[in-house]
């Protein structure tokens, strides 16, 4: 240990990591905003453009081993004016069992979104008309709140964006039914 120490301090490990997490970080984020911008594009009638986003970045959150999210309210001209909506794009690293994930070994890297507040009839029938189409996309009961997430397991960056296709595409298909009409 005495080692391990000496030879951080010299070679100034502990700055070094916390460089390497910023710029992850900062990475991470940046890409949460663009998918963030795409699924607004696709629905903008559920989004005021002058809505400010929510990001959060946390590595010891207590529900999670980690997230980046980004919630983005839901105030547009369509948004149900009877109870507040957030879209939730997010990274987050989950234990593969809270997700009923036997085929995970490791961490469950679950890139996706999910729509905070939503009617459970409507998470319900996105869930039931998802596995009836043709979407690669899993789909979980959120053990942390009760919405339906849909994501990919992702391990690189090209991953993480043919997940981000199929997620703004299923949010183009799916989205318009979290309208308040």
């Amino acid at each position: 240990m005495t080692e391990f120490l000496t030879e951080g301090l010299r070679s100034d490990r502990y700055l070094k990591a916390l460089q390497l997490i910023s710029q992850f970080e900062d990475e991470i984020e940046a890409r949460l905003r663009v998918f963030d911008q795409e699924m607004v594009d696709e629905q903008p009638e559920l989004f005021d453009p002058e809505t400010d986003m929510s990001v959060k970045t946390n590595r010891n959150s207590g529900s999670a081993l980690a997230i980046h999210r980004i919630n983005h309210e839901m105030e547009g001209p369509k948004a149900p004016a009877n109870h507040r909506q957030r879209l939730n794009v997010h990274l987050y690293w989950m234990s593969p069992t809270d997700y009923d994930r036997t085929d995970v070994d490791g961490a469950l890297r679950a890139f996706g979104y999910k729509i905070k507040g939503a009617d459970e009839a409507v998470d319900q029938a996105v869930v039931d008309r998802t596995r009836e189409g043709d979407w690669s996309l899993s789909t979980a009961g959120n053990p942390f709140d009760s919405n339906t997430v849909f994501y990919k397991h992702v391990g690189s960056v090209d991953e993480l964006e043919a997940a981000q296709a199929e997620l703004v595409d299923h949010f183009a298909t799916f989205g318009g039914r979290y309208s308040g009409n």
